[in-house]
């Protein structure tokens, strides 16, 4: 009896093993051509100037496109948080000093910052709130609220509370359109500033914790 190292492969196993790997291949080479096909719509799409993202170009949605961005702005804005220990929000002597936040753009002398490998959520939705009124961001009122309290949860998010003893009388944003300095500002290796900003306008107006407006906007969402 030969060993099976000695054994001969019988010829109709090597056929059916070539059958096997044709059909393999066969299948292979189809379902590429077919992934070829579905997916030029999406890199035509990819190379648009107008994107569509989260679509799907076949019926049986196999090829689709998905990103959270189709295009970024050419302009930054910003929100600034800021807050006064005033008694009058209208006072011309009022003191308005700037919340920092971890990652996002506040002071035009601070450089920015690595995000990788954290995502820095609060920060990341300043950024979208920027993009309009806070009416459509009433997260951000809260968030007023909660700074009118110094609270330690929300200051834990921020990078810098100019009201470290006790919580300021008002608070209010700003909003600001941001760019990068250029070297003919500060130098080819100068120390100034990183960011130039040009004042928008008033974002959200002053409000204090006491505040009837307020404090029925807070009760209303169950927040207090």
């Amino acid at each position: 009896v030969k060993g099976r190292a000695g054994e001969k492969r019988r010829p109709g196993a090597a056929v059916w093993l070539v059958a096997v790997s044709v059909l393999r291949t066969c299948v292979e080479v189809g379902v590429f051509v077919l992934l070829f096909k579905l997916s030029r719509p999406v890199v035509q799409n990819l190379i648009s100037s107008r994107q569509m993202m989260n679509t799907s170009f076949d019926r049986f949605r196999l090829v689709n496109t998905y990103g959270a961005f189709g295009s970024v702005t050419k302009q930054r804005t910003e929100v600034i948080f800021e807050g006064t220990n005033a008694t009058r929000p209208d006072d011309p002597e009022a003191v308005w000093q700037e919340y920092g936040f971890i990652c996002k753009p506040g002071r035009v002398d601070r450089r920015p910052c690595i995000i990788s490998p954290y995502h820095y959520r609060l920060d990341w939705l300043m950024w979208f709130a920027a993009f309009s009124s806070y009416k459509q961001h009433p997260w951000l009122v809260h968030l007023g609220y909660k700074l009118l309290k110094n609270e330690k949860a929300v200051l834990r998010l921020m990078a810098h509370n100019p009201f470290p003893d006790q919580p300021p009388t008002f608070v209010r944003a700003s909003h600001y359109k941001y760019r990068y300095t250029k070297p003919k500002e500060t130098g080819w290796f100068g120390k100034g500033d990183w960011w130039h900003r040009r004042y928008k306008g008033e974002y959200l107006p002053p409000v204090s914790v006491d505040d009837p407006a307020l404090v029925h906007f807070v009760e209303r969402n169950k927040w207090a």
